[in-house]
């Protein structure tokens, strides 16, 4: 779990800036340092209190990290802003031209290769109350580790697990789409 920060964090995390800045760069070397094999990234809306209570829990965020050990690096954007929130998921699901189709909270999976983002999945969560929003997330993520992370040895597929009518955005074009959105936005 990496919190992004809006002016920058203590400790783990990045702030918005440099997190814009250097995202290429930071994914290559988790993918290098080997505590990543894919990403993801927690999107959510600012009148969410319930998942954004839910990331901000201490012990959320040690279980969610756990779980993703070096398998999954997921980014989420920590802070109090309504105007932050609101403009960083427009500028990105905007970009991918999914912001119509996307009810949010969301987890956007994606993997590197060769600097290029492939593998591209859009999982809608159903719950974000602290009880079910906590085992939904966990689940959705547990999920993409045994199901699409295993499947990397084996060449890429498309998703093909489902959770409590979630729904999934996968498709090569998108991912082309995507790999381009990061090069031209300087993500």
């Amino acid at each position: 779990m990496i919190p992004i920060f809006e002016q920058g964090g203590k400790g783990i995390g990045h702030s918005l800036r440099s997190f814009h800045e250097r995202f290429d760069k930071i994914c290559s070397e988790h993918l290098h340092a080997g505590r990543a094999k894919a990403f993801a990234f927690i999107f959510y809306d600012f009148e969410d209190q319930h998942l954004r209570r839910l990331l901000k829990d201490q012990g959320v965020f040690v279980q969610l990290d756990r779980l993703a050990g070096d398998n999954l690096s997921i980014f989420f954007l920590h802070t109090r802003s309504r105007r932050s929130v609101e403009a960083f998921n427009q500028q990105f699901l905007s970009q991918l031209g999914i912001a119509e189709s996307v009810t949010l909270p969301a987890v956007v999976f994606f993997k590197v290769k060769e600097g290029e983002l492939t593998d591209i999945a859009v999982v809608e969560l159903d719950n974000s109350d602290l009880i079910h929003g906590f085992k939904e997330l966990y689940g959705v993520i547990e999920n993409y580790i045994s199901d699409e992370l295993a499947a990397v040895d084996h060449g890429s597929r498309a998703i093909r697990w489902l959770k409590s009518g979630a729904k999934f955005i996968s498709t090569e074009a998108f991912a082309a789409l995507l790999g381009r959105v990061f090069q031209a936005t300087g993500f």
